[in-house]
């Protein structure tokens, strides 16, 4: 993978132009092409890759060149000339590391080149401070996941220089403070230098390096050597920075005489727990003194703020749909896609595709298939590893998912597009996407809008980003929405949308699984970033910590949307209940598919057995599955059309449903462990139509789109597109 790029858009009007990012290695030269994808999926079995080129050069041959991935979090202030002033010097900070024993620097502090002053953890584990080529050191390591308070002295009159740490909140044993100190030299100039002024990580010849893993808390600059201690505050400090303060910013206060406030760099966590935290203040909005730190990782990324190498004005005649740019070499493709919304005054098409970037974001650039170990028990198989997942192993300034821990084991709360995403592609193959096809999220959607293109709909398309920008205006004149097979991550404005429009007459066809489940939050200031934070229950790779469940982009409550109130059966008449990825199964006709009010859905189709075929794990049930529970908010008018059975014992009850861990959760066993096929009148002659599996658009693809499932998808959108009313 010679080739990797990615836009500043996801979405992009008539007129409007897109910017490309490109980076690469070992090659001189590359070209691109504009393509419409029709459909992703490269399975012989299935109805066939399908890209049609629409521009065979976009200004190419166009000249390769590298662009270095900076990751790592770090704050900086930008060089102040204030720093002059200091003659002698006090330090004290507070720091909870969460990743030693890596034989490795990890900076707390750094303003220094030549000359200067630096605050780290050594490569033994130990606090060392220098100033200009003078260092000083603790005798004793330093351990993880402990808070500690660190200071650090120069006295300019007597030339001396100090260091301390004292463990905070140590139990069992009596509290000792490590102290080491020594004379160096006199009235020592460590300001003579035009430095930047650096927290958890350093400089280097201009290459940001030496990222610190933890929490930092606390941190002050006193202009002159000083008494610090735990118990008392000291005032008329030269710098100090106040974390609790504008934490859903990437801006950093000080409260100190000198106003030095800072910038963070690729969004380390915020709304964490301080060394003052106490289990009485969950959410910090109430109080945020109570969460006066920062967590940085030296994995953290986003945005790869790579310079533009071309950019492309969308034509005004071009269509609403799924695009890209195809980056290419004679032996090397990348592809970034991308989707061209319509202006208001041009949007004539009645169907809306709504394409679900947010979750999109949260499986970008996963390593499920080699860094969890459990993927092969989920999929009953071994899995096969391809070049993407060697190249995002051996690349893991790459960024995380919502599926991966940090290098220090603590959750992702953040997900950014401003960065090349591996299995954003057509032609990518997945982990989870079941015997046969094995597709996932965007790959998988194409089975949906390759059926559209198939039977010759007109439609549009908008992304998440789109729906949480613009909201009820932007949808409220489609006749029909189609949704994405996996819509899992939802925010609450998207989710208020899609409720109001479906109250006002509109009509939504569900077309997948396991949808509208986490609850997400947008960063304030674009839709670049998404955060979740994972507590209570479902289906994930970590919880949250205690007393950080608020994400700190809006301090909204985050996790399960069943946690906060709005299950998807509200919405979409079911929620989600298991998950396998081995094989899928049929579904079966209920007795309510016979009711006269759902005649149009059934035209046509004899058969009992729904789906016993597919792409997705051979059948139209499967992977992640949703059924009703009217506990749970689905409505009293709800029609159960079908129903599936016979799942594997793959499949397991989701940790919400379980509650009480027992024999008999598995699929051949539990009752409710089960795809529902519903359908419902809402408000103004509105209605939905769900049928809660995400392999079911693999079955929609299954010979050539001639199949049962096909035909009831059909049905259904051409019921919902006419003005008659439902009986």
């Amino acid at each position: 993978m010679n080739i990797l790029g990615y836009a500043d858009k996801f979405s992009v009007m008539q007129n409007e132009s897109v910017e490309f990012k490109v980076s690469c290695q070992n090659i001189k030269k590359y070209n691109a092409a504009l393509l419409k994808i029709v459909q992703g999926d490269i399975n012989d079995k299935g109805p066939g890759y399908k890209e049609i080129k629409l521009k065979d050069n976009l200004g190419g041959p166009f000249n390769a060149r590298y662009q270095k991935i900076p990751i790592g979090s770090y704050g900086i202030i930008r060089n102040k000339k204030i720093f002059h002033k200091l003659k002698s010097l006090s330090l004290s900070v507070y720091i909870f590391p969460t990743l030693l024993k890596r034989g490795r620097k990890q900076v707390i502090l750094s303003r220094k080149n030549n000359n200067g002053f630096e605050l780290f953890i050594n490569n033994e584990d130990k606090i060392q401070f220098n100033i200009n080529n003078y260092n000083i050191k603790l005798k004793k390591k330093i351990f993880e996941k402990n808070w500690y308070f660190i200071t650090a002295k120069y006295n300019s009159k007597n030339g001396s220089v100090y260091i301390s740490e004292e463990l905070v909140f140590k139990q069992n044993e009596n509290n000792v403070i490590n102290v080491n100190k020594k004379i160096i030299k006199k009235n020592i100039d460590f300001t003579n230098n035009d430095c930047n002024f650096f927290i958890a990580a350093n400089s280097n010849n201009g290459q940001i390096k030496n990222f610190y893993n933890g929490k930092i808390d606390s941190l002050k600059i006193y202009d002159k050597e000083t008494k610090l201690d735990l118990s008392k505050k000291t005032s008329k400090t030269f710098a100090e920075w106040d974390f609790s303060k504008f934490i859903s910013s990437d801006k950093f206060f000080d409260k100190g005489i000198n106003k030095l406030h800072g910038k963070l760099i690729n969004h380390p966590a915020r709304a964490v727990t301080g060394y003052n935290w106490n289990e009485k203040n969950q959410d910090w909005k109430i109080n945020s003194t109570n969460y006066s730190s920062i967590h940085f990782h030296e994995d953290d990324l986003s945005d790869c703020n790579w310079d533009t190498d071309f950019k492309f004005k969308i034509p005004s005649k071009m269509k609403s749909g799924i695009y890209a740019v195809k980056l290419f070499n004679r032996s090397d493709e990348f592809y970034i896609p991308f989707c061209i919304k319509p202006k208001k005054k041009s949007r004539k098409n009645k169907i809306l595709f709504l394409m679900p970037t947010a979750s999109y974001l949260a499986y970008a650039n996963n390593r499920i298939g080699i860094d969890v170990p459990e993927t092969e028990l989920v999929c009953g198989r071994l899995i096969e590893m391809n070049k993407q997942d060697i190249y995002l192993q051996e690349h893991p300034e790459l960024g995380l998912s919502f599926y991966d821990l940090h290098e220090d084991g603590s959750p992702v709360f953040y997900s950014s597009k401003k960065r090349p995403i591996i299995n954003f592609q057509p032609k990518s193959v997945g982990k989870l996407g079941g015997i046969g096809s094995n597709v996932w999220q965007f790959n998988a959607d194409t089975h949906v809008t390759g059926w559209l293109d198939n039977f010759g709909y007109d439609f549009d398309v908008i992304t998440d980003s789109d729906l949480q920008t613009e909201g009820l205006e932007l949808i409220k004149d489609y006749s029909v929405i189609i949704t994405g097979t996996h819509p899992e991550y939802y925010s609450l404005k998207m989710i208020e949308t899609i409720e109001k429009y479906k109250n006002k007459g509109g009509r939504l066809m569900y077309l997948g699984g396991n949808g509208f489940y986490w609850r997400i939050s947008y960063d304030t200031k674009s839709t670049d970033i998404i955060e979740c934070r994972k507590s209570e229950g479902g289906i994930r790779t970590f919880e949250t910590k205690p007393g950080e469940s608020y994400t700190s982009t809006t301090g909204e409550y985050s996790g399960l949307w069943r946690r906060n109130g709005i299950p998807p059966n509200k919405l979409t008449g079911i929620g989600m209940v298991s998950q396998g990825f081995d094989v899928s199964s049929p579904y079966y006709r209920t007795n309510a598919s016979y009711n006269k009010k759902v005649k149009f859905i059934f035209n046509g189709v004899k058969e009992k057995i729904i789906g016993n075929f597919g792409l997705s794990g051979g059948g139209a049930s499967g992977l992640e599955i949703d059924s009703v529970n009217k506990d749970l908010g689905s409505p009293d008018n709800i029609l159960i059309l079908a129903s599936s059975k016979k799942h594997t014992d793959v499949y397991m009850m989701t940790p919400e449903d379980m509650l009480d861990p027992a024999p008999g959760m598995g699929g051949t066993e539990a009752e409710i462990i089960k795809s529902d096929m519903v359908f419902f009148k809402t408000l103004n002659n509105g209605a939905v139509f769900s049928v809660g599996s995400i392999a079911w658009a693999g079955s929609m693809a299954w010979n050539n789109y001639k199949n049962n499932v096909s035909k009831i998808t059909k049905n259904v959108l051409d019921g919902f597109l006419k003005k008659t009313k439902f009986k």
